[in-house]
């Protein structure tokens, strides 16, 4: 097998049998070829060592294709399997960043925030931690989207703080958990500094406030009374399959996930990707398996 097909075979099967001892080598065939192993080079460096193991060049070649790329870029929903996100009302990504602590951002495509999400939502380059790399989308519908493991309702007491100020500042913000394979749902809904509504099927015993117009509707269809916290496992697994995050997501903001976006979305600004400065030494891409931009 020459180098061309076994670099196209090692990515078209997770890039088996290829090793970090690579790297130079690797880089050596995207400087100077042969010219049909360039492309699969590529993607085996951004798996092997991710973004920080590509030359200069190489990083000026994909931000350039991102720059030509995002004028002609449509927002489309993301399902990452394990899908955290938070919606805030306007379109302030550079103040939203602040309270989420984030200092750090670049222009990224909605390809770039498909496989940044769904690898982080897997685990990223570290299953042992939870990154706080995002995609942070531009004003969609008067709404603007974060997505990102961070943002899950139940996995981090801060991101209750988040929805507090951010609600506080926009006057509506929501955190959500969506598990697209049975994996869960949670919503925490903030209205002008408070919390409102927390909802956990995984943590039914953390919930609080009344449930939402959509949930009691969802209650009605079941013939069910009371809040959803209060089902068995049985009841409750029925609600959530009449009430998702994504649906509650629809009806209180926008859903990014699940049930697509609506005819007349209006869009300002452009996509990021945003993190903190304490992260600028990880290579988040790193055991990336698939790449879009």
């Amino acid at each position: 097998m020459n180098l061309v097909d076994l670099l196209t075979d090692a990515a078209d099967k997770g890039f088996g049998g290829l090793d970090a001892a690579m790297l130079p080598e690797l880089r050596a065939i995207r400087r100077d070829g042969p010219a049909p192993a360039r492309r699969p080079a590529l993607l085996a460096l951004l798996h092997l060592g991710g973004e920080l193991a590509l030359d200069p060049a190489d990083l000026a070649v994909l931000r350039r294709l991102i720059a030509i790329k995002l004028p002609h870029d449509r927002p489309y929903s993301i399902d990452g399997c394990f899908n955290s996100w938070l919606t805030v009302r306007g379109g302030d990504q550079q103040e939203i960043m602040r309270v989420l602590g984030l200092t750090r951002s670049a222009p990224a495509t909605y390809g770039l925030g498909e496989t940044l999400v769904a690898h982080l939502g897997h685990g990223g380059p570290d299953r042992s931690r939870t990154w706080r790399h995002v995609f942070i989308s531009p004003m969609l519908n008067g709404w603007t989207v974060v997505s990102g493991p961070s943002c899950g309702p139940d996995d981090d007491p801060q991101v209750e703080g988040w929805v507090q100020e951010l609600s506080s500042r926009y006057g509506d913000a929501q955190a959500y958990f969506y598990g697209s394979q049975g994996d869960g749902d949670a919503w925490l809904v903030g209205s002008c500094g408070q919390i409102v509504r927390r909802f956990s099927s995984a943590k039914p015993e953390t919930s609080t406030g009344e449930p939402l117009p959509i949930e009691q509707r969802a209650l009605a269809r079941l013939g069910r009374t009371g809040p959803p916290e209060r089902l068995d496992a049985d009841e409750l697994w029925d609600f959530v399959g009449e009430c998702a995050a994504p649906q509650v997501a629809a009806e209180l903001s926008i859903d990014p996930v699940f049930t697509g976006w609506p005819d007349d979305l209006d869009v300002h600004g452009q996509p990021l990707v945003a993190w903190p400065e304490s992260d600028d030494d990880v290579s988040i891409l790193r055991d990336c398996y698939v790449f879009l931009i």
